[in-house]
């Protein structure tokens, strides 16, 4: 292992500057990583044939034929009589807590005047959970819960949709082959897994989702939903079910053809208590009433509730099925460094991977999908390698001579003085300005309010009037960036533009930390409890240069409010635990949104904030432990929605609620994304995709890029001869009559 290792650094140009002492560091950190049965064969790991898994079904199961030939992984059998009456369980306790909800509601509207504010909020509580008793009821009658049904039951009066009238994407100029070498300025991760602990990393984005192809996703240009594994989908008349036809060419990055067996696959392991992840068992049990097979290429998903887009939310994943050959008690360590095959273009390389430095992947040799519209001028590179270097300073120099082919310049140092160089000058490197539509990230300061300081919401609100943001956009971000309002930004129509945050006010800070018990000022000016209890709050980050200097320049202004602002950095992979543990105070923390719509119920709702026993659940995405059954009515009150007009109301009234929790001071963004590439990059010029569509975060991301290594070979050889190019700046606008997702 050492000398291939050595061999990796060696033939790595970024590495080749860490030298061979870096082999003794990777050894011990491959050997601290590989945490019991998962490290002993990692990514490499070659699972089982289909054949040597175990049958799915027992003889005394009645299935259609399709279904009798299935194999499962092991502890499959009988699964599917548990889900039905774990579901079944599920429905019968949940329809007693809402009916009891709702006579709870009822009794605080009789006990309260009409009209009055605690009338209003018993009647929001009313009405959500009678629309959600009625839910309930109409799955209860509907039988089983998951079923295998033979072909022949399928409705045949279906209204097919396929998605075929969208422009195309991409570039028929776009060439096929080379490597696309990137930084992440993150650490590196823990686990490879795409689910259970410590999955939901900044970097799996780059390694799965945004690689895998759902069953449909949406037009990045126009919003509109296209085919994705599915080759065309149907909507029941009550909007309540979808009917994907699976693409019969579908296949894992492995070659394992995609039939409905895959989505049942995904059910079992994400569901099961083994996987620990309470996210998905959640998921599948609230969000749809069924799941039915109609033989290996035909999938029904029923939702609990009608939806503005119903084929996009009841788009539910699928899972290789002989990959979880060995699913079980120890999957969060047996498969901790495996790779899961993907259904997209591209599959993390073994041959590429250098633990704790490097990540790359490889393009899917014969990829199903190459020659379909919409992804034929996809995906274009052989290669993409992503390096984790921490330094920002390093990051620009190894992009500076040239080891890096693209590199992200959003913050205003990195933008305008980061790229005065002689590359940029004699235009070997081109500056990128691409503006957006993408939901903006939640970035801000999350409080954690199931302990001190904030569980108080006086402190959380004088928190919000003591932190001058605005004079760090001002002066850092040199007024290039804009302050958030809602905590869903982005999303059109539904984010209520009404939301702003509180501004930087000394003296109502002041108040409110009065009435927090913070009376008497010190003798720095740091206001103090009778008891001699200091006003202090540690905000914890990842470890960036940039926050830091926010941080101190936050500091100063937070003490003339009489608080002593203090912040501990630390590596992200720790970060990312001490928030998801709610193990902090504050934290500058921010979660990816994407379109169509916000969906406040993973981030908000009481149940993923505290567990029954009243202790704070560990491990969700309720990181602020925010918990008001006002606010869950609110959510929940979305499902009433039947028209978009209606949606966009209710999701309103979320916004503004999760505002009145003040459980998040608002952070900064921009409305798009800079980078700078070297000019061998090359994008779309079309009518039709103009560089890339504007519902991308970071145009990376949309892998319609290529390397024209004709380009290349001339920029290196006018490097080396000194002959310069036009200085070149990208300027790309939003596409005329933009307009933000709505209804596809």
């Amino acid at each position: 292992m050492m000398m291939t290792l050595y061999r990796k650094i060696k033939r790595t140009p970024l590495l080749r500057q860490v030298g061979v002492s870096l082999c003794t560091a990777m050894a011990a950190l491959i050997i601290s990583s590989c945490d019991g049965e998962g490290g002993k064969d990692g990514v490499e790991w070659v699972y089982p044939a289909d054949e040597a898994l175990p049958a799915a079904f027992s003889a005394g199961e009645s299935v259609p034929v399709y279904a009798e030939q299935w194999h499962m992984p092991k502890g499959f059998l009988h699964f599917t009589a548990r889900w039905n009456e774990r579901v079944r369980q599920h429905v019968e306790q949940s329809l007693k807590i809402k009916q009891a909800e709702q006579r709870d509601a009822l009794a605080a509207m009789l006990a309260a005047p009409e009209g009055s504010p605690e009338y209003k909020t018993a009647q929001v509580r009313f009405r959500a959970a009678l629309e959600s008793c009625r839910q309930l009821a109409r799955r209860r009658n509907r039988g089983q819960y998951l079923a295998y049904l033979p072909e022949t039951m399928l409705p045949q009066n279906l209204n097919w949709q396929h998605g075929q009238d969208e422009p195309e994407l991409g570039s028929p100029e776009a060439r096929k082959g080379g490597t696309m070498r990137l930084v992440l300025q993150r650490s590196f991760p823990n686990t490879f897994r795409v689910f259970g602990p410590n999955s939901n990393n900044s970097t799996r984005r780059y390694i799965y989702d945004d690689i895998d192809m759902p069953l449909v996703r949406m037009h990045p240009g126009t919003g509109k939903l296209i085919p994705g594994t599915a080759d065309r989908w149907a909507v029941s008349d009550d909007g309540l079910t979808v009917y994907f036809h699976i693409d019969e060419k579908a296949r894992f990055s492995d070659g394992t053809p995609l039939t409905s067996r895959d989505f049942i696959t995904a059910l079992f392991v994400r569901a099961s208590e083994y996987s620990l992840d309470p996210f998905y068992g959640d998921y599948y049990l609230n969000n749809f009433s069924r799941i039915a097979t109609y033989g290996n290429h035909v999938i029904a998903v029923t939702l609990n509730a009608p939806r503005n887009i119903p084929a996009f939310y009841a788009s539910v994943p699928a899972s290789c099925t002989p990959f979880y050959a060995e699913f079980g008690p120890d999957f969060p360590t047996r498969y901790l460094w495996r790779k899961e095959p993907t259904t997209g273009a591209y599959e993390l390389d073994p041959e590429l991977l250098i633990m704790g430095r490097q990540i790359g992947l490889r393009r899917v040799k014969d990829w199903w999908a190459a020659d379909r519209k919409y992804t034929r001028y996809a995906c274009n590179v052989d290669h993409i390698v992503y390096s984790f270097v921490a330094e920002q300073t390093k990051a620009r120099e190894l992009f500076r001579i040239g080891e890096i082919d693209a590199l992200s310049a959003r913050d205003a140092d990195a933008w305008y003085e980061g790229l005065e160089i002689p590359a940029v000058h004699n235009g070997y490197i081109q500056r990128v300005h691409f503006s957006n539509m993408w939901p903006r990230n939640c970035f801000g300061f999350h409080l954690n309010c199931s302990r001190p300081p904030f569980d108080d919401i006086n402190m959380r609100k004088g928190l919000h009037h003591a932190l001058n943001v605005q004079a760090v956009i001002n002066t850092i971000f040199r007024g290039d960036y804009t302050r958030l309002g809602s905590y869903f930004t982005g999303f059109g129509a539904y984010t209520d533009e009404s939301i702003r945050a509180l501004p930087f006010c000394p003296e109502k800070a002041r108040e409110y930390f009065a009435k927090a018990g913070y009376t008497i000022e010190g003798g720095d000016g740091i206001l103090e409890k009778p008891d001699g209890t200091r006003l202090q709050v540690v905000v914890s980050s990842r470890i960036d240069a940039l926050y830091a200097n926010c941080m101190n320049l936050l500091r100063e202004d937070a003490a003339k409010c009489g608080l002593d602002l203090r912040m501990e950095q630390m590596d992200d992979t720790v970060f990312y635990i001490k928030v998801k543990e709610k193990n902090y105070a504050a934290a500058l923390f921010s979660w990816g949104f994407a379109p169509p719509v916000p969906d406040p119920a993973t981030f908000f709702l009481s149940r993923y904030a505290y567990r029954p026993d009243g202790l704070p659940a560990k491990g969700t995405s309720n990181i602020t432990a925010t918990a008001s059954p006002e606010l869950d009515a609110a959510i929940l009150a979305i499902s009433e929605a039947l028209t978009q007009d209606e949606a966009v109301q209710a999701h309103h009234r979320v916004q503004r609620l999760i505002a009145e929790t003040a459980c998040w001071v608002p952070g900064w963004t921009t409305s798009y994304w800079r980078f700078a590439q070297w000019r061998w990059v090359r994008w779309p010029d079309t009518p039709e995709c103009r560089f890339c569509p504007p519902r991308y975060y970071d145009p990376l991301d949309s892998h319609l890029y290529w390397i024209d290594e004709s380009i290349k070979a001339e920029t290196l050889k006018a490097r080396v001869s000194g002959k310069a190019y036009a200085e070149s700046e990208l300027n790309i606008p939003l596409p005329e009559n933009t307009t933000a997702p709505t209804n596809p």
